[in-house]
């Protein structure tokens, strides 16, 4: 079992990458590498490795974005994740059945998105598949950085109807991301460190610091205007052409 994004999902719109053939380590005890777990479907295997005997827990920034920013709503309903409510370190299930749980990362000044945390053990060796990539866009522009628990809490997330009508348009599937949309959900924040950039995929996603309440609690999973310019999706169709 392995989540689906990868090379899917371009960056904003006007953001210059830093392509490297290794991976920029902002952790103090966590490495991380990739290899091909199925080429010709393009998934890959990500590699971490606690160095440390210290307990870690560091986010994941590649191909221009962080792994699970896209299409979490995807990955809760369909049981591909959960919401993180303590820092424990990852179960090993196996490489086709290990999953990692989602959390708020905040950036300061009100910059908030949501993506997976990995929380290793001193000495913890861990692996994950992803799906999504091909040999013209393998995973790039790696860096991993440590993250610190901020604090715990309920939130009102909510999330861009986008990431389900793209990742349905990119899969042929008929997909339903949670509802309602927003929901109330107890999770944690985590602090990020400054030198991370924030990149937020899609606009409309929510955070915000209470229980959703009266409307917002409501479904509001409707599609977007037809003239809507999608520019997180912009590069994703031709990515696609060219494979």
């Amino acid at each position: 079992m392995h989540v689906l994004s990868g090379s899917w999902v371009s960056g904003p719109n006007g953001l210059k990458l830093t392509y490297t053939k290794k991976a920029q380590k902002f952790s103090i005890g966590v490495d991380i590498g990739w290899s091909w777990y199925d080429k010709n479907k393009g998934i890959v295997s990500w590699n971490f490795q606690n160095n440390s005997q210290l307990q870690s827990s560091v986010i994941l920034f590649r191909n221009g974005y962080y792994f699970g920013n896209a299409y979490f709503p995807i990955y809760v309903e369909n049981g591909l994740t959960k919401w993180a409510t303590t820092l424990l370190p990852l179960d090993e299930q196996g490489i086709e059945h290990n999953s990692m749980p989602l959390a708020i990362l905040d950036f300061g000044s009100e910059n908030r998105i949501v993506a997976f945390v990995f929380t290793l053990a001193g000495g913890q060796k861990w692996s994950v598949l992803e799906g999504g990539f091909s040999q013209k866009m393998p995973p790039d522009n790696i860096a991993i950085y440590d993250v610190s628990l901020e604090r715990s809490g309920t939130f009102c997330i909510g999330y861009d109807p986008r990431q389900v009508s793209e990742w349905n348009r990119q899969t042929g599937t008929n997909l339903n991301g949670y509802r309602p949309n927003p929901r109330s959900i107890k999770t944690l924040e985590l602090s990020v460190p400054s030198i991370a950039p924030y990149i937020k995929l899609f606009k409309e996603d929510t955070i915000r610091d209470s229980q959703c309440t009266g409307i917002e609690s409501s479904d509001s999973s409707g599609e977007p205007a037809k003239d809507d310019i999608e520019e997180i999706i912009s590069n994703i169709i031709r990515r696609i052409k060219s494979f």
